[in-house]
């Protein structure tokens, strides 16, 4: 044990703490083994030896190596191995061609897919929500969870491979229908997206209010095989794979702003 582990701590804190240090390493084991993941052990485990080093030079107050620093250590080492399997994950992108469906989608539908084509998935139901998928393993006070993964998939891949389609006349005019009027022989946009705004009473909502809502609803669309359904139907498009509404032109969004202004005062 490294020196000062045990300093300011009473025989029961040791004990807890303790207790807490082992569930942790407990935790990463089995999630390495349940996957084989072949993950270096030591480079994570290393933190969780409480003290110092004999030969450092205490300068201050020294370190108390209780069960809040425990939890602390504990986040830290769950960040860095979320980052080690997302940037293991995210190798794949290179393997696919640009057209593969499991590039289709948001940046979060991008990272569901490429994480559950991963040996960390475990399904759950028939849906395609975050609640759907979870680890088949008990990570025990490791507080790792499927979800955390995909969300960091999610940011690299926004980060270093997203890419946007630009808004053109044709895509604008889908997702105005989308938006005011819906497909009526879909069950899925069976009505205008934003139909509670244009039924209120009052005034228009401001043209930033309204681009919000946009995004939000389109944030909201309902996912089909892990990823964002196409409008009007399978063979439409996915406006997740467009720029968000915020980054249009300022002509397109005074375009779509105007159709919800007319459409309310009808």
């Amino acid at each position: 044990m490294k020196y000062g582990a045990d300093h300011g701590l009473d025989d029961i804190q040791i004990e807890q703490r303790n207790h807490l240090l082992d569930d942790i390493r407990t935790g990463l084991r089995n999630f390495d083994e349940a996957y084989a993941l072949e993950l270096p052990l030591m480079r994570f485990e290393g933190p969780l030896e409480p003290g110092l080093s004999s030969n450092l030079v205490i300068v201050g107050p020294q370190p108390v190596y209780d069960e809040a620093w425990v939890y602390k250590t504990r986040d830290f080492i769950r960040n860095n191995l979320i980052d080690h399997l997302s940037k293991q994950i995210l190798r794949r992108v290179s393997t696919l061609d640009r057209h593969d469906y499991c590039l289709r989608g948001s940046s979060y539908a991008i990272a569901l897919k490429l994480c559950t084509t991963h040996p960390l998935k475990y399904r759950t139901g028939f849906g395609d929500e975050r609640s759907d998928f979870r680890l088949d393993c008990d990570t025990g006070k490791l507080a790792l969870t499927f979800s955390d993964i995909v969300d960091r998939v999610s940011e690299g891949y926004e980060r270093n491979h997203m890419t946007y389609r630009l808004w053109n006349d044709k895509s604008l005019e889908l997702l105005a229908q989308f938006l005011f009027s819906g497909e009526w022989d879909s069950t899925v946009f069976e009505g205008g997206a934003l139909c509670e705004e244009l039924s209120s009473e009052g005034e228009p909502a401001s043209l930033e209010s309204f681009i919000e809502s946009v995004d939000q609803t389109i944030f909201d669309l309902p996912m089909e095989r892990m990823t964002e359904a196409s409008f009007p139907d399978y063979s439409g498009i996915i406006f997740t794979e467009y720029v968000p509404a915020e980054n249009m032109s300022p002509a397109q969004k005074e375009q779509l702003y105007r159709q919800y202004v007319n459409l309310l005062a009808t």
